[in-house]
């Protein structure tokens, strides 16, 4: 379930963040468009720090999954707030870092918990359990903004999916360091 409520926030923003800045602030669709590729690259960025970051840390993958979809609810509530294009263009690559790096993240936690056997079919539920909120997600924040007219509640629905994802991932339990370690050796 948590995995889809990241994704909610992922694929919405993919999905509205163009729409939203054109009729929400008067931006042009090249300028909404240049700021989305600045959250692509902060995403490009992202992704293989986190990697690393969690290798070099021991595997732990809860806890920087939790903070990940926290700072991204936080940076989309930031994000509705934002009125000029420059303020836009400052905060989209942190938005993008945000918005993908718990993805690697939730990736390996998958394959391990369920063992190097059965890693790819988990791997492959979990990723059809995302597309729940990619498929939900824009039809949701369509009937908020249709209702409200307000960039601020939009993008505050968009922030729900992270934010309850870290909430959810808190009952999660992550095995242990040395179980991972003797796994990967073959013990």
């Amino acid at each position: 379930m948590w995995w889809r409520s990241a994704f909610w926030g992922t694929w919405g923003f993919a999905f509205w963040a163009n729409a939203l800045m054109v009729r929400g602030h008067g931006l042009s669709p090249v300028s909404a468009g240049f700021i989305v590729a600045l959250v692509g690259a902060g995403a490009i960025a992202g992704k293989p720090v986190v990697g690393l970051l969690s290798d070099w840390f021991g595997g732990v993958r809860k806890v920087p999954i939790i903070l990940c979809l926290v700072l991204f609810g936080a940076i989309l509530l930031l994000f509705g707030l934002l009125s000029t294009e420059f303020q836009f263009r400052l905060a989209a690559p942190f938005l993008g870092v945000a918005a993908f790096v718990y993805s690697p993240l939730l990736g390996a936690m998958v394959a391990e918990t369920v063992g190097v056997a059965r890693a790819g079919a988990a791997t492959g539920v979990t990723a059809a359990f995302w597309q729940l909120g990619s498929v939900i997600v824009p039809v949701a924040v369509g009937v908020v903004f249709q209702a409200t007219n307000s960039f601020d509640v939009a993008f505050a629905t968009l922030a729900a999916g992270p934010l309850l994802g870290a909430l959810c991932m808190v009952f999660v339990r992550e095995r242990d360091g040395a179980t991972r370690k003797n796994e990967a050796q073959g013990g």
